[in-house]
């Protein structure tokens, strides 16, 4: 498990390092409300995306496993991008049919037009890293991966120089980017056409499709819920508030979704295998040290992120937006932390019992209670009341489905380790609060190597994750010699 985390770490660092940069030229090259344009009508495609086309690649690295066992890899490919192109053309259908009967506002239209062909093929994209990623094609998957993000970023700068500082630029970059992205695995998008690959076979077609539609109906419903807030904002409030709470949404969001991606990148397709090959016991005991890993690495950066708020506000964003990103980072943070052990460990016991649609009994009302509090607090309390709403909602989320998911998938928890990841946090908390470095690039640097540190070594010292017993092992094997067995 250790061994597939840290092989995809470029494929969460490059990208995480891109968004930083992302932020650092957007605010200073966009005005709040004009960053604030662009949230809204990519939060959007973010909604769409995750709505239709997040439930193919989960259903594709559940059922590949067991197609590879079963000798038919080739017919689940061509099953899945099937699926694909059928939504495709019917989201081109609904685009146009939207687009002539709905007038946009001058501000969101080129945008929005550009967005359509995006959402496809960044959701392309998505599908085939679900093939590369199920198929341990680890090379393969970082590669594409950074070369998604340092592209987005490079041609949204050009895009600027030539269409003007606007939200339309930085959507034909990602456009670009996603296009190029998804032409590296000509291969994969072949599959339905290829009269050498596997047959089509309706029965597991239509497995397939009862797999998926549910988890559209659930992330349908936790896409609301996440980015709900933020449409309130830009409606109640205006595109400059909104500009202002989703940069330190992305600041927060960016960093800590990849890095719950590249522990769950290792982990899920890791546990489908335990649970095909090895059987439902294996599974549990291999998820709950799934969700230790997880721990281990989101608690600290989520920590870590809150308590070094002022020094990323300070130097990351443009004038404009620091006083508003520093107050809003460290509520943000931990509701990222909560989101990432939602989504990216509580919700697998779901996947690996086979009733996703069960998710909804804890996203659904969540939903409806964010988006009814913030109609209330959004004209009231501005960003700060929606910032506090989203903690409690995602707070609720994760105390009932962790109930209702362990009820039908029994998860083993180590509570011990539990309990060390929190301990390992709290030296470096308080090495943080008590030395303070300057508001600059150093002071940041600075902190982030203290805190760093101070929790390497209390997570050293207390064995969390088990990584000194795990040292200790590969010491042992490296350099202790083997004693021959003694004959007669």
């Amino acid at each position: 498990m250790y061994r597939q985390i840290f092989g995809y770490i470029p494929s969460n660092a490059i990208p995480a390092m891109v968004s930083v940069a992302m932020i650092y030229a957007y605010t200073r090259l966009l005005s709040p409300a004009a960053f604030g344009s662009y949230s809204f009508v990519f939060s959007a495609v973010l909604v769409l995306q995750t709505s239709l086309f997040y439930a193919l690649p989960i259903a594709v690295m559940r059922f590949f496993p067991g197609a590879s066992l079963a000798g038919r890899r080739d017919g689940l490919l061509k099953e899945a991008y099937v699926v694909f192109y059928g939504m495709c053309l019917a989201m081109i259908v609904i685009s146009v049919c939207a687009g002539l009967a709905v007038d946009l506002p001058e501000q969101y239209r080129v945008a929005t037009w550009l967005a359509v062909p995006m959402l496809l093929f960044r959701s392309l994209v998505a599908l085939n890293q679900a093939v590369n990623r199920s198929g341990n094609l680890m090379r393969r998957f970082n590669i594409i991966e950074c070369l998604h993000a340092v592209l987005g970023f490079g041609l949204g700068l050009a895009a600027m120089q030539i269409l003007g500082p606007g939200p339309e630029a930085i959507i034909l970059g990602l456009l670009i980017a996603a296009v190029v992205c998804s032409l590296v695995d000509v291969p994969l998008l072949a599959s339905p056409f290829r009269g050498t690959s596997g047959a089509l076979d309706k029965a597991e077609l239509m497995r397939l499709v009862e797999y998926a539609w549910p988890l559209v109906a659930v992330a349908a419903t936790s896409m609301f819920l996440q980015n709900s807030d933020r449409f309130l904002l830009g409606s109640l409030a205006g595109a400059g508030v909104l500009g202002i709470f989703a940069v330190a949404y992305n600041l927060v969001e960016r960093p800590t979704t990849l890095i719950c991606s590249s522990i769950s990148t290792a982990t899920f397709p890791l546990v489908v295998q335990v649970l095909e090959q090895k059987g439902r016991e294996a599974a549990r005991i291999q998820a709950g040290r799934n969700g230790i890993a997880l721990l281990a690495v989101t608690l600290p950066a989520c920590a870590g992120l809150a308590l070094t708020a002022d020094y990323v506000a300070a130097s990351l964003v443009g004038p404009a937006f620091r006083e508003g990103v520093a107050a809003l980072l460290p509520i943000m943070s931990l509701t990222a932390l909560a989101r990432g052990l939602r989504a990216h460990f509580i919700d697998h016991a779901f996947h690996l019992s086979g009733r996703p649609l069960l998710m909804l009994w804890t996203y659904l009302p969540a939903t409806v209670v964010n988006i009814a509090l913030n109609i209330y607090v959004v004209p009231r309390y501005g960003m700060f009341g929606a910032a506090w709403t989203a903690l409690f909602c995602q707070a609720a989320t994760v105390v009932g489905g962790w109930f209702l998911g362990t009820s039908l998938f029994p998860v083993w928890l180590p509570m011990a380790q539990v309990a060390r990841c929190v301990l390992a946090v709290v030296p470096m908390a308080i090495a943080l609060t008590w030395i303070r470095f300057p508001l600059n690039w150093s002071g940041l640097f600075a902190s982030i190597l203290l805190g760093g540190v101070a929790y390497l070594i209390s997570a050293f010292i207390l064995d969390v994750g088990e990584v000194r017993t795990i040292a200790k092992r590969t010491l042992c094997r490296r350099f202790v010699p083997k004693v021959p067995a003694l004959t007669d």
